[in-house]
């Protein structure tokens, strides 16, 4: 090869490299696997919908997608390691509510920038949380469980799956209904929280919708509300907290599925567009209603507006509930 040819392959070399990741995103994806990183650890709601997106993304994009459980510190683990991950289409993350927005007021360094480290890749749905308690209990109605905290104040128990999760803050909402009645026992996993209820230890639990469905139908649990705007498609039977006079509990749990900052625009817009796609299909739409999840699956700018506007509003339920994880 001349020296001429030789400095024109050495310049197209350079060129490549130094694309970087858009380089890699023109091809993408052209290798394997996929990591779907998931800030949590196995057998849980946000497990199952980690497993569906990652067959369902493999099965489109022809390539493995392996989920990748990260768990620890309610989630900051995981997302500080999808943070410093490379930003070349091979590594994305599921994340929620908690890490995404409840926990930057619930520790002093979460180890990363929701806004900042990541780029949106679009959101995915919302599952609100549930007032339930077991068969065995006497109450019937949120009314009714609101005057028996009152009654039993400073005796009846809630379970959740730790300080600052949704089951935490949404008790506190309903101990400031009931004059701050109500005794929160958190637990580090939640199947733990439901032995305890069952088994009479505790009075009532406040999961997420996910995990109350299978009981309910089992008819172990008594689903008393869902705090939400919108009665579930998944329980139609059981009441909102607006309807049932209170409009102000509202506590739901938000998917979002999210890459490293700088990820290159086509891989984003690829995944986006693979999501919608998900969403959409009969039989993936199906699988998703049955965890519970109304679907919202929009552009990456949904996420965007949604941390605006919730990371304000985490922070507020969290002051008003005195939490803190440090």
């Amino acid at each position: 090869m001349s020296p001429p040819t030789l400095f024109r392959a050495a310049a197209a070399a350079l060129a490549l490299a130094g694309a970087g990741p858009s380089f890699a995103g023109d091809a993408w994806p052209e290798r394997q696997p996929i990591m779907l990183l998931l800030p949590a650890g196995a057998g849980g709601s946000s497990d199952s919908l980690a497993r569906l997106l990652a067959e369902e993304f493999a099965s489109r994009l022809k390539q493995s997608v392996v989920v990748q459980n990260r768990p620890g510190a309610a989630g900051n683990i995981g997302m500080a390691q999808g943070a410093r991950s490379r930003p070349d289409g091979y590594s994305i993350v599921l994340s929620w509510t908690g890490p995404m927005a409840t926990n930057l007021a619930l520790y002093r360094d979460v180890g990363f920038d929701p806004k900042r480290d990541f780029a949106p890749v679009g959101m995915i749905g919302c599952t609100p949380n549930v007032l339930a308690v077991s068969q065995a209990s006497p109450v019937k109605s949120l009314s009714e469980f609101i005057e028996h905290t009152k009654a039993h104040h400073g005796a009846t128990f809630y379970g959740s799956a730790g300080v600052g999760s949704s089951w935490h803050l949404a008790g506190e909402m309903v101990s400031r209904k009931a004059g701050g009645g109500l005794v929160h026992v958190p637990f580090t996993q939640p199947s733990q929280a439901l032995t305890e209820l069952l088994g009479g230890r505790l009075n009532a639990i406040l999961p997420v919708l996910p995990m109350t469905v299978p009981h309910v139908r089992a008819g172990t649990i008594r689903a008393l509300t869902v705090f939400s705007k919108e009665r579930s498609t998944v329980l139609p039977e059981i009441p909102t907290t607006g309807e049932l006079g209170h409009p102000d509990l509202v506590s739901e749990t938000c998917f979002a599925l999210l890459a490293p900052a700088g990820t290159p625009p086509e891989v984003i817009g690829r995944l986006n567009t693979t999501l919608a796609e998900i969403a959409e299909a009969p039989s993936t739409k199906e699988r998703m209603k049955d965890l519970g999840l109304t679907l919202a699956v929009g552009p990456p700018e949904q996420v965007t507006t949604y941390l605006m506007e919730e990371i304000p509003r985490q922070a507020a339920m969290v002051a008003a509930s005195g939490a803190k994880a440090d």
